[in-house]
């Protein structure tokens, strides 16, 4: 999902733009304003910005500090959603160097959605994904190929490595069990 069907599910298709405030600082107005202290920015309904979901204003600053590890996170996650447009990604930078709000927003989505590794892969297979499961039988065993009695009928949902197995013709990974685990396989007297 790129990020800008990413915006469009969360809307209703409205957009916001970031304008200046600029009848806020006009000098003649009675009284003083917080414009007049500081520039601010309001958000109107025609802005094009891809961080519309974030909150326009108070922690809003030029050249808000962001980390390195922060940019590759960012980057990282944008990549993941598949948003591969340079000039998308490029604003959604800017706007995370502009502003803490939208920093913390993307850093967020970065920090919940990127996957994390696997230490303990799980390389194994069920009888019911093996080629050599025939009506609740084992072939393999009825050939004599593996160490079982000639009508096996091994539990098919429980997750096992079998030097036996035969991957099925959908299953991507075409290694058959003794390639995949050849330490089953006894040598010898051992």
């Amino acid at each position: 999902m790129t990020l800008a069907n990413l915006i469009r599910q969360r809307d209703t298709g409205n957009i916001a733009t970031a304008i200046p405030a600029t009848s806020a600082t006009e000098a003649g107005q009675e009284g003083e304003t917080v414009a007049g202290i500081a520039s601010v920015a309001v958000a109107s309904s025609t802005e094009t910005s891809a961080a519309k979901h974030v909150k326009v204003g108070a922690r809003d600053t030029a050249n808000v500090s962001m980390t390195a590890d922060q940019e590759r996170a960012i980057c990282a996650w944008l990549e993941l959603i598949g948003e591969t447009d340079a000039a998308t990604m490029a604003d959604v930078l800017d706007q995370c160097r502009r502003d803490a709000d939208a920093r913390d927003y993307f850093t967020g989505l970065a920090a919940g959605e990127l996957p994390k590794p696997d230490f303990f892969a799980d390389d194994r297979r069920t009888c019911n994904q093996c080629a050599n499961l025939i009506a609740r039988r084992c072939q393999s065993a009825k050939r004599g190929e593996i160490v079982a009695s000639r009508n096996y009928e091994p539990i098919r949902e429980l997750p096992r490595r079998c030097e036996g197995y035969e991957p099925r013709p959908n299953d991507p990974d075409r290694g058959h069990g003794r390639e995949r685990w050849p330490g089953l396989i006894q040598k010898g007297g051992e």
